[in-house]
């Protein structure tokens, strides 16, 4: 293609008309075809933590979700692995036509019992079928994290995804306040310091005084980009932040899906809670913005 463009420059520049051979013809042909990928609308299931994971999953595909992501606590999740119950979460899934976009696991490369909880979370994200695996980075507010912990998460998450990387498994760190990766900058040095193409990242904005430029943080990070928790607030007079629909908040979601199609994402923008007295008509709204906006 570069070779063509050089001819026609050339060309261009004599004077004369540009040769283009029928080859060169063909490749444009078939480049141009080339489909950007679309992204879809997932539920996260913590949205409704009061419910059983069969009722959520009910609702997530009479509500048009493309997939949904399972909480990885209480009641969605046991406490102890049971290969049983995830084998039933995953019939009932595909008998429904929902993609498990991600296990939304609680994982943390500083936790006493690390290794125990990564094996088990690794095997229910296969068990569950799904190639995307949530974790956190941990270590508290990056600013003040201390050195030896951030070299601790580089190299606990490095082997996880080693590990992972071994069943076509992705782990994607939760970009979070009071996390190592509570910023792009964190977020784009501890993928640089794991140095694996196995380590991505999740976009949700922060809300707090010293936080990234929501549409700044979404650039940088597009790259890396493994999944969207949409999130939105409002701030109020005091300078603080108030949770609240997607449409509503501070947060431009135009803007951020039109910076993400420039990154060609394919994932999924994930609705991770619902605000107001109707749990049921909050999450038909928020879903029905966000596929105004993927149209």
């Amino acid at each position: 293609m570069e070779e063509g463009k050089e001819r026609e420059e050339n060309g261009f520049r004599l004077g004369t008309k540009p040769l283009m051979s029928a080859s060169v013809h063909k490749f444009r042909g078939i480049h141009s075809l080339k489909r950007r990928a679309k992204m879809k609308i997932g539920l996260c299931t913590i949205a409704f933590s009061e419910l059983p994971l069969e009722e959520v999953l009910n609702i997530a595909a009479e509500y048009g979700f493309d997939g949904v992501e399972i909480w990885g606590k209480e009641p969605h999740t046991p406490s102890k692995y049971d290969e049983d119950y995830f084998r039933r979460i995953k019939e009932i899934t595909d008998s429904k036509m929902l993609e498990i976009a991600a296990f939304g696991s609680y994982v943390n490369p500083l936790m006493d019992d690390y290794e125990q909880q990564m094996e088990t979370a690794l095997r229910i994200n296969r068990t569950l079928g799904s190639k995307l695996i949530r974790v956190w980075s941990g270590g508290g507010p990056s600013k003040s994290i201390r050195p030896h912990d951030r070299r601790i998460i580089a190299l606990r998450l490095k082997a996880m995804c080693q590990w992972a990387g071994l069943h076509g498994i992705t782990v994607a760190t939760e970009m979070h306040n009071n996390n190592l990766t509570d910023t792009a900058e964190t977020t784009l040095q501890l993928i640089q310091d794991v140095g694996l193409p196995g380590l991505k990242t999740y976009y949700q904005p922060c809300f707090r005084n010293d936080a990234d430029a929501f549409y700044e943080c979404a650039k940088l990070v597009g790259t890396y980009l493994a999944n969207v928790h949409a999130q939105n607030a409002r701030q109020l007079d005091d300078g603080s932040y108030e949770s609240c629909a997607i449409a509503d908040g501070v947060v431009n979601y135009e803007k951020i899906v039109e910076i993400f199609k420039s990154h060609n994402y394919g994932g999924y923008l994930e609705i991770e809670f619902v605000y107001g007295e109707n749990k049921l008509a909050a999450l038909k709204n928020d879903r029905g913005f966000l596929a105004q906006l993927l149209k």
